[in-house]
């Protein structure tokens, strides 16, 4: 049986207007290359079992011989599990993979007798060149052809790098110039989760939210904080690039029931900004107890936030506070409905395939993959903020218990929050927003722990959280509101309209705000049990 592998890659989207450039420079200095052409079928069941357990089956055509390969995830971040075996004809046969972990996990999954279907294909062009390069040795493979499924079809031009031997940071490095070089972008996605998507109806991006992490009741802090940041660095990634393919060769073509280009872009950005709060939340809530974070990996989470920040002042304005003042009666045409949503569109697409973001990108995933490669500090995790030293455990080793630490922190979060609500209506919009961010961050922290500390009174809390969050974003957006219309003008009916609305709607949201810190005071789910 071949030997089974364990892929180390980094996938790009080439932008169109690159294409011909890094063509030319794959053959610079009489490089030696190499171009096939690969035709392969890729099957699953009807309800998609291997898309959903995050496994692909192909069969494909290399030249004149087939080749049928397994792929699933790996344990690091940036691994892919591959096992391929030869094949005499264009025939699957699913116990070739036998004996390996993924194959018997798709044997348990085929066991009730349902049958592979072939659900899409994919016909490229590859061309690979091998370099060497820091005492590593990369492959990069340039490919160009289509996704189909059905009568849909998909254009691919995208740049792999694949580390065949030697150090990481080596791949990284290479990646980093070549993508600077040609404003490549960061792209997770494989061309099996596209072509799933595409067989399926979907959008080849699709806004990205928050998943649940699923954690062991004596879960350690270093496995907690690995799997808080593969689900955080996931959704950050899957949005970026959802708004970032603007600038490739995919086409997102029309498809039925399908929301408006704008709905859809602001949720990429909402759920963008979710990705990367809650990176932050987690940044937060493991200090102390972990090695400490890369300066800029905080900082170019904070900064992309920010930046990002003006699209969904825009969106809300747009989608939220317009709709609502029109159902208010208010007179005139929609003054946030500028017509820019083109413009905003392409902003925002420009933001994200800028080199500032896409550099932050790949730093991201390079420190992620160190995580894995770095052995865990043999004296315990690093020093904790002064005066919490009981708090963190400080001294105590990763592989300590989360539980008990994170209860302590979260409470004491908790207390920080509910603490304002007795003078909430006292607070200006400064310290309402600032509240707004204390409770996004215990949200955050605490659906991460949830599955670890568990019970019917954390889910409670955390909808308790999320009905505090809602009216405070609520008050955020009407004060945004206040000062868009609130700017000076020549006596605008709408505008006089919206002051008034916004006024009243004000004193409402204070009063419900008010009532939902204190329905989240009378929860207490990080009490030690």
């Amino acid at each position: 049986m071949p030997e089974s592998t364990v892929e180390f890659e980094l996938k790009f989207l080439v932008p169109a207007g690159a294409r011909s450039a890094l063509r030319a420079a794959l053959g610079e200095r009489g490089a030696r290359l190499e171009t096939r052409r690969l035709v392969a079928r890729y099957f699953d069941t009807g309800d998609r079992r291997l898309a959903r357990a995050g496994m692909s089956l192909r069969l494909r055509r290399e030249g004149r011989r087939w080749v049928q390969a397994l792929k699933a995830g790996g344990e690091a971040a940036l691994e892919r599990f591959e096992h391929e075996v030869p094949r005499p004809g264009p025939d699957l046969d699913v116990a070739a993979h036998a004996g390996t972990v993924a194959g018997d996990r798709m044997a348990e999954l085929l066991a009730d007798g349902e049958p592979l279907l072939q659900r899409y294909g994919t016909d490229i062009r590859r061309t690979t060149r091998t370099l060497r390069t820091r005492g590593a040795v990369v492959e990069l493979a340039f490919d160009e052809g289509r996704i189909a499924a059905l009568d849909r079809e998909l254009r691919v031009c995208e740049l792999e790098f694949e580390l065949r031997s030697g150090p990481p940071g080596a791949l990284f490095a290479l990646a980093g110039q070549w993508r600077e070089r040609f404003g490549l972008l960061v792209d997770p996605r494989s061309k099996a989760e596209r072509g799933d998507a595409l067989a399926d109806g979907r959008a080849p991006a699709s806004p990205r939210r928050a998943a649940p992490i699923r954690l062991r009741r004596k879960a350690a802090v270093a496995e907690a904080w690995r799997a808080a940041l593969d689900e955080c660095v996931a959704q950050v990634l899957a949005n970026a690039i959802g708004l970032g393919a603007a600038v490739g060769v995919e086409g997102l073509a029309a498809r039925s029931g399908a929301r408006s280009p704008a709905l859809e872009r602001a949720d990429f950005v909402h759920q963008l900004r979710i990705g990367l709060r809650r990176l932050r939340s987690a940044i937060r809530l493991f200090r102390g107890w972990v090695p400490p974070v890369d300066a800029s990996i905080a900082s170019g989470a904070r900064d992309l936030f920010r930046a990002l920040g003006a699209a969904r002042d825009r969106d809300a304005l747009a989608q939220q506070i317009e709709p609502a003042l029109d159902r208010a009666g208010a007179p005139g045409v929609p003054a946030a409905a500028e017509v820019a949503a083109p413009a905003a569109a392409s902003d925002v697409a420009a933001l994200i395939a800028g080199d500032a973001s896409q550099r932050w990108l790949l730093a991201l995933l390079a420190w992620r993959h160190g995580l894995d490669a770095a052995p865990s500090p043999a004296g315990g995790v690093v020093e904790a903020a002064a005066g919490s030293a009981a708090e963190s455990g400080a001294g105590q080793p990763e592989a300590a218990p989360l539980a008990p630490r994170a209860r302590r922190r979260l409470a004491r979060w908790q207390r920080a929050i509910v603490d304002e609500a007795p003078r909430f209506a006292q607070l200006d919009d400064a310290a309402r927003h600032r509240l707004r961010r204390r409770a996004k961050r215990l949200r955050y922290a605490s659906e991460f722990v949830e599955s670890l500390i568990g019970g019917k009174e954390t889910r409670r809390f955390v909808e308790s959280l999320q009905a505090v969050q809602q009216a405070l974003g609520e008050l955020a957006d009407l004060a945004l509101a206040e000062q868009h219309y609130g700017r000076e003008s020549p006596g605008d009916p709408r505008d006089w309209f919206a002051r008034g609305w916004v006024a009243a709607r004000r004193d409402a949201l204070v009063a419900q705000a008010a009532a939902a810190l204190a329905v989240l005071a009378g929860h207490r789910p990080f009490d030690k049990r």
